[in-house]
């Protein structure tokens, strides 16, 4: 009998991290595959990233609909995702449900699976993230999921540290980002196909967040690095901030240089496009979790600005830079200066056969 796998995502970054994943789930007989997509990927203001999910030959199960173009209060937006994800899983007769991440909507969907005892699988847990307060919603999800799927060693351990009377159901099983680098390692796409006017390492890969749980200046921060870069002859390649409070004043800054001859900016580059970006770049600059999992396996100099993604296991290519202006600009002349050297890869988060540990250890739990 086949097992009924729901995949939940609200983002484009956990579609992007479970691509892979899926794509070999979606082929195995042993599995019947529904995805439930809600929160970011419905809105136009972000890219409705829903339709690369469709573009990439996934059938969805359903589209969970519960923000506004506008943005309500987060209250409103966690409660109405709660009640609507519930109304959804309890037609669906799920044996387990597959839920990544940190994000407010994956709360709600771990929330919600729970309450109708469906069998919780978690990706990504056991990270701390200091700059965010999605700490609280990863350890919750942490504290109900029935399977821990850890990235990481060290985030392995924190979760044991968490989860210390139910350890048979943690696993380090390395990130899937890292099996669709590899695989897009053997034909490599240049950004160029996308960008026909970028120069290839003579641009800057930036994306920044908001900060939720501190006082950081990254609009002011963010301005700042894009004059500072485009001063030096550099292109840069931004992409879309999340849907974080602040995210407005960032997008404000985005609109400001959108028609510099050395901007391009993309809401939603997508998976292949998004590794052609950092493969080309010279450098990445922000404070995205892209850049401590996934920029790493492509070598690169990384200035991971402020407090977001304190926490996270970090290779040695990944600079930890504070949130002042001129600390940071100091950080990108000497990186200039040095001519952005590149880093060999420790393989913190896997070495390219997470999808098959995965599948492995979901198989043996139900």
């Amino acid at each position: 009998m086949k097992i009924k796998l729901g995949f939940f995502t609200g983002a484009r970054s956990e579609y992007g991290i479970a691509r892979s994943f899926l794509r070999n789930i979606d082929n195995d007989r042993k599995f019947d595959l529904s995805i439930f997509v809600n929160g970011m990927h419905l809105l136009k203001k972000f890219g409705y990233t829903a339709s690369e999910i469709i573009n990439d030959g996934f059938s969805i199960d359903s589209l969970i609909k519960t923000y506004t173009e506008d943005g309500d209060e987060k209250v409103f937006e966690f409660t109405n995702s709660v009640e609507k994800i519930y109304k959804t899983l309890l037609k669906k007769e799920l044996d387990a449900i597959y839920i990544i991440g940190d994000r407010i909507e994956a709360y709600a969907a771990a929330l919600a699976a729970h309450f109708l005892k469906i069998f919780i699988i978690h990706s990504g847990g056991g990270t701390i993230t200091a700059g965010c307060v999605d700490n609280i919603y990863r350890n919750n999800i942490t504290h109900i999921a029935n399977l821990h799927l850890a990235d990481s060693l060290k985030h392995y351990h924190q979760i044991l540290r968490l989860k210390n009377d139910d350890k048979k159901n943690v696993c380090f099983v390395g990130s899937t980002s890292v099996d669709a680098i590899i695989k897009f390692k053997q034909k490599v796409v240049s950004i160029t196909d996308v960008f026909p006017t970028i120069r290839p390492r003579e641009f800057a890969l930036m994306t920044f967040h908001p900060v939720t749980s501190i006082q950081e200046p990254i609009h002011k921060i963010m301005n700042a690095c894009i004059k500072n870069i485009i001063s030096c002859g550099f292109d840069i390649l931004i992409t879309y901030p999340n849907n974080d409070e602040g995210h407005i004043d960032i997008i404000n800054v985005i609109d400001k240089w959108s028609e510099h001859e050395n901007l391009f900016v993309s809401k939603s580059l997508g998976v292949e496009s998004y590794y052609s970006a950092l493969n080309d770049c010279a450098f990445l600059i922000g404070n995205s979790s892209s850049g401590v999992i996934e920029a790493p396996y492509f070598n690169k100099s990384i200035l991971n600005i402020g407090k977001r993604q304190d926490g996270r296991d970090k290779d040695i290519g990944v600079i930890d830079v504070s949130a002042e202006i001129n600390i940071v600009l100091k950080s990108i002349k000497k990186g200039f200066e040095q001519g952005w050297p590149t880093y060999e890869c420790n393989y913190l988060y896997g070495d390219g056969n997470s999808v098959e540990k995965r599948k492995k250890a979901i198989l043996e739990s139900l």
